[in-house]
């Protein structure tokens, strides 16, 4: 699967990733069954059968010592 690059924030109190924005760099994996790379054999058809899996290359911009407020929610 190709890669894409997330910037977020990481939250060490939870281990929770908050991502922010995509940035558009692909690391392409060549595959013809991979929806979002270029060699993919499906480009002209609407509802291809082939995995739309994003993987994400995680970049940190912002790093937090307490839990995200959605779990710190949960522990309430």
């Amino acid at each position: 699967m190709c890669h894409h690059e997330v910037v977020g924030d990481y939250y060490r109190g939870c281990g929770h990733f908050h991502g922010r924005y995509y940035t558009g760099d692909v690391s392409d994996c060549n595959s013809e069954r991979c929806k979002t790379s270029k060699s993919h054999m499906h480009k002209t058809a609407i509802n291809c059968g082939c995995p739309a899996v994003v993987t994400e290359n995680r970049r940190i911009q912002n790093m937090f010592q307490i839990p995200h407020q959605d779990c710190q929610r949960a522990t309430r």
